[in-house]
């Protein structure tokens, strides 16, 4: 069930990627059918108990578009199940050293490469119902995808050696979290965090790997896309209020 041309697709170019971070398969579906590319479910800060995530996978792929799951922790259980869910990829916070991508790469593939569980039951091996198991296991490690947060002073610090650790395939620049690791607040466009951000994005996509980023505009995707970026990740709430306070306030009198 799983997109099996998501990451070459990254590596081609652009895709648009939305946050959904709301506990609806609905509002996924809804979202999906926008047009983004791919979707990403906020398991970090939305609030979504394990059937809800699966339903909400299952809405994304009722789009034929892939989705990720942004894991809450950087902990097996969390990783497994959002993958025998049938996720397209796992997303994970706060990957500040080699030893924190170790830990978010091990839980995501099966052995020999990895230490994620073999079940053929799940959602993601069609619950028992794939032709061939042998080859399921070793699509399911060829297909997944690992995006890993880089969003600290400390993760920009030790970026060389993470990704010189080849654990993941995706690294992902959180603006807000950077800025606010920096001593700046939450002022993603001061120009030292913009900086920073161009630096890194330029060093992930000279090592070969996929560089990732939040953006809350248009300009600001140009942007990033300009210095590389390939991953894409807006939220479609900012969007929806907008367009809400445009439409009161032109129909209140």
């Amino acid at each position: 069930m799983v997109i099996s041309d998501f990451k070459q697709r990254l590596r081609e170019g652009p895709l648009q990627g939305c946050f959904v971070t709301f506990p609806s398969a609905a509002l996924t579906e809804f979202t999906a059918a926008m047009g983004f590319d791919f979707l990403l479910l906020d398991n970090e800060h939305g609030n979504f108990n394990p059937e809800t995530l699966e339903d909400m996978v299952r809405a994304t792929h009722c789009r034929q578009i892939p989705c990720v799951v942004r894991v809450p922790y950087n902990r097996a259980e969390y990783i497994r199940k959002a993958l025998d869910f049938g996720a397209d990829g796992v997303q994970v916070p706060l990957i500040n050293t080699v030893d924190d991508a170790i830990a978010a790469s091990k839980p995501s593939l099966f052995p020999p490469e990895g230490e994620r569980g073999v079940a053929f039951l799940p959602r993601a091996a069609n619950y028992g119902m794939h032709p061939d198991k042998g080859r399921y296991l070793q699509e399911a490690n060829a297909n997944r995808l690992l995006s890993v947060h880089i969003e600290t002073v400390e993760a920009v610090g030790n970026l060389d050696a993470i990704l010189e650790s080849r654990q993941a395939d995706v690294y992902f620049i959180g603006p807000g979290d950077l800025a606010v690791s920096m001593g700046y607040g939450n002022d993603i466009n001061h120009p030292t965090v913009l900086a920073t951000i161009e630096q890194c994005i330029k060093k992930i996509v000279a090592s070969g790997a996929i560089a990732g980023t939040y953006v809350g505009t248009a300009e600001r995707a140009r942007e990033v896309i300009a210095w590389g970026a390939t991953y894409i990740v807006t939220a479609v709430n900012s969007y929806m209020s907008t367009g809400a306070k445009n439409y009161l306030v032109a129909t209140k009198l």
